[in-house]
């Protein structure tokens, strides 16, 4: 396959079209009213981009800022019955900006006219309930709005019954974590696990769930379909990224019981924001990004963004290139009054040289024969190996508000993942290669929901419900190599392994017949949840899910199954319980339903896993909002819980067997935001236990910190300076003849951002600074032997940013 230069170049592009399209709309008329009732507020001091955020919310207005202008600065505090612009002034006092009236709402401006702020493109912050949340612009590592990830109900954190990790905006900047795999590396209670190229994410004992905006994304298992596309390629159109720990059944139906990843996008913003940015990095890594927000008409009503990525980049092992680009674009309209109606699409490119599949490095054969360790640099797959994946996510929403604190909401989404062709050539283990060519790879995966929640008063207290119903429908297909030319003997070849993957002869494909794998999967389900304050510090969480699942697979030369599920019924239910007016208690309970494609050495596929988990814990808000603590501890009890039994299927994959009374527990600490004023921080302490044997292949033990720190006077004022560590305990894979372990490692990464003025900055990240040797991943293929994926050499990138 022959390795092409992209065809455009889109952040430039993106840039450019968006300003022209937004540039006769950016200054608007100032409005001559201001809204002069009283309001009572109670807002204290933090950073200024949070408190206007709050003030907004509090006051049901917009207020537009840059985040550029309000950044390292601290809000006074607001306390009284004042009107919107009162608060505003008595917020700014000393920072050297004003709240000036415009378009029925407020922007910040800076009060000096020499220095170009007063022409500064600003973004606006509003208080419609759907968008609190955002993190973009806050400078912080915390979310102060609610979030629906849990229940679907809008909650805080403190009142959400279960562990909730929220990475932010500005967690993501500051260090560089610009794929999901780079997030997860640094999410509490994730462990994120390596095969060569692909990457899996485990919290719990188990695998997570991944969502966007709410609604799942399902994967057939071909990391080069649906998974690759979100754990190798470029985040930039995502605002923060909300990791539930434990059982989701409630939002999710089917899924793994360890976490949920919700990948929340950017919104178009009522007020013009534009910036760009340049990176460059070791292996050859080159990467731009443009981002451009703002109204298309002149009243505000349609607004729209677009984000535009472009990376070129080698890698740490030999022969490793690719290139990719991601073009995201949103509108979004008030077609009426109460209705807002949200469009957009997401283009993904992917062109990767030198891939070896999935293939890590042997160490060990089946029978326990030792094989020499091998460089970081070495790479399994011949140069030759490569695809180019595409992938297209079209959605939308409609969002109509009721009578009577009411509102209903119908979204969609369409995702189309496609490879034409792809081909391998890798060392099977020390003394075998296998090569092969797959075809007419395609996902398609496409979501509806509609939905409808509110508030009700009961007893003298107000209370919320919320209930829905919708169908996801998945399918895959991939031409398969019935002859595939697999455990060729090297000694066939001429070459031996320790020569590297650049040896590898590409041989001829066209003797390969094919046959199709088609895969597909069906949820229709309905569900109802509500929170009832039973009393004034009491409030109960409770929910049910009634979910029918269809999957089938056909494949020439693996196993069939095809799986029915009617009538599943997962029930949740939660009590959360305020100690104080910033500190909650709660417990939460979650049904398991899991069906599973893994077979026993008979070839028959096991029963679903079912079961149950459970929550305690204590949550607290410090600082005004602007630290967020958790505690908790969980512990799980699932039946037919599939576990390797060290056999072969009829077909020759590895065999499961089921496992009763399985269980799983542990306890996690947590905190995130503001510690002191210009300093932030998210850590977290993450025990965990099993009962399974597979257990050792997860850490027993996990330590994650990532903390920045602003200078705001003197002579660093402008430079902000962090550190990220990630430790993690023992971690083995074992099979009948022998043991790979891996001891217990840490590694450290470090930042440095300087902010030249309200418009540039400059960044150096050094990630692995320490350069600490490592293993990824552990990987026992059952027919072959143990094998292991090393983890990334020290990286340094440098880069740039320009906000319009």
């Amino acid at each position: 396959m022959r390795f092409t230069q992209p065809h455009f170049q889109p952040a430039p592009l993106a840039l450019a079209a968006a300003l022209a399209v937004l540039s006769p709309v950016i200054a608007q008329a100032q409005s001559a009213a201001e809204n002069a009732k009283n309001i009572s507020f109670t807002i204290t001091s933090q950073p200024l981009g949070s408190a206007l955020n709050e003030l907004a919310a509090a006051s049901g207005t917009s207020i537009g800022f840059a985040p550029a202008l309000v950044a390292g600065k601290t809000a006074r505090p607001v306390h009284g019955a004042l009107t919107l612009r009162q608060a505003a002034q008595q917020m700014l006092a000393g920072s050297g900006l004003v709240a000036v009236p415009q378009g029925g709402g407020l922007v910040i401006k800076a009060i000096a006219p020499n220095d170009d702020s007063s022409s500064l493109a600003t973004v606006t912050v509003t208080a419609q309930l759907e968008r609190d949340g955002v993190t973009e612009g806050t400078g912080s590592y915390t979310q102060t709005g609610p979030s629906r990830t849990a229940t679907g109900l809008n909650l805080s954190l403190r009142e959400t019954p279960q562990s909730v990790t929220v990475m932010t905006r500005q967690r993501m900047d500051d260090f560089k974590l610009e794929t999901l795999t780079d997030v997860m590396e640094q999410t509490p209670g994730i462990a994120v696990y390596r095969q060569n190229n692909a990457t899996d994410f485990q919290a719990r004992g188990a695998k997570v769930n991944l969502q966007t905006d709410g609604m799942a994304q399902l994967s057939s298992g071909w990391y080069y379909l649906t998974s690759t596309m979100f754990s190798l390629d470029d985040m930039a159109e995502i605002d923060r990224i909300e990791v539930l720990k434990g059982s989701s059944g409630l939002v999710v139906g089917k899924g793994d019981y360890g976490a949920t990843v919700n990948m929340i996008r950017k919104r178009p913003t009522r007020e013009f924001q534009a910036s760009v940015r340049a990176n460059v990095g070791s292996w050859d890594t080159y990467r731009t990004q443009a981002d451009v927000s703002g109204p298309l008409n002149e009243a505000g009503t349609v607004r729209g963004r677009l984000v535009a990525s472009a990376m070129d980049a080698g890698g740490f092992r030999d022969h490793e290139k690719s290139r990719s680009k991601m073009l995201f674009g949103a509108l979004e309209a008030d077609i009426a009054p109460g209705t807002v109606l949200n469009l957009g699409m997401t283009y993904r490119e992917r062109d990767a040289q030198g891939i070896g599949t999935t293939q890590p490095i042997q160490r060990y054969t089946r029978t326990g024969g030792e094989v020499a360790w091998l460089p970081r640099s070495f790479n399994t797959g011949a140069p030759w190996g490569g695809y180019t994946q595409k992938g297209l996510n079209i959605f939308g929403s409609l969002e109509q508000r009721l009578a009577d604190n009411w509102a209903a909401t119908l979204k969609f989404s369409h995702q189309n993942v496609s490879m034409d062709d792809m081909k391998a050539g890798y060392f099977y283990d020390q003394d075998r290669a296998s090569f092969g060519r797959w075809r007419n790879m395609e996902t398609d995966n496409w979501s509806v929901n509609l939905d409808v929640k509110g508030t009700f008063e009961l007893l003298g207290r107000s209370h919320e419900l919320l209930a829905g119903a919708g169908v996801s429908r998945f399918h895959s297909n991939v031409q398969l190599p019935l002859n595939a030319l697999n455990l060729v003997p090297l000694g066939n070849l001429g070459i031996n392994m320790a020569q590297g993957g650049a040896v590898l002869p590409q041989p001829d494909f066209s003797v390969l017949n094919y046959g199709n794998n088609k895969f597909s999967q069906k949820q229709r389900y309905a569900y109802a949840a509500g929170r009832f304050r039973l009393a004034d510090p009491l409030q109960m969480i409770t929910g049910l899910r009634v979910t029918r699942f269809e999957e089938r697979d056909i494949t020439p030369y693996w196993w069939n199954y095809d799986m029915k599920e009617n009538g599943v019924i997962t029930p949740y239910a939660g009590l959360v319980y305020e100690v104080q007016p910033n500190m909650s208690l709660y417990a939460s309970y979650a049904n398991i339903f899991q069906p599973q494609t893994a077979q026993d050495a008979r070839g028959a596929t096991l029963a679903p896993e079912q079961g149950n988990t459970y929550e305690i814990g204590a949550k607290g808000e410090f600082f005004d909002k602007r630290l967020n603590a958790s505690i908790a501890h969980f512990w799980m009890k699932t039946e037919n819980t599939a576990e390797e039994s060290g056999d072969l299927t009829p077909a020759g994959n590895t065999a499961y067997r089921a496992v009763s009374s399985a269980t799983r527990r542990g306890w996690e600490l947590e905190l995130a935001g503001e510690l002191a004023r210009g300093w932030q921080a998210q850590g977290s302490l993450v025990q965990q236990s099993s009962s399974l044997t597979s257990a050792s292949q997860y850490p027993k033990y996990q330590f994650k910190l990532g903390t920045t720190y602003r200078f705001d006077a003197g002579f660093l004022r402008g430079l902000t300076v962090g550190a990220a560590t990630r430790w993690q305990g023992k971690t083995s894979m074992s099979n009948s003849a022998a043991t790979l372990s891996q001891r217990g490692y840490a590694v450290l990464d470090l930042m440095a951002r300087y902010q030249v003025d309200k418009h540039l900055s400059f960044s150096l990240n050094v990630n692995n600074a320490l350069d600490k040797k490592y293993m990824a991943g552990l990987t026992n293929f059952t027919a072959a032997g143990l094998f292991y994926t090393w983890g990334a050499p020290r990286s340094v990138n440098v880069g740039m940013r320009y906000d319009f």
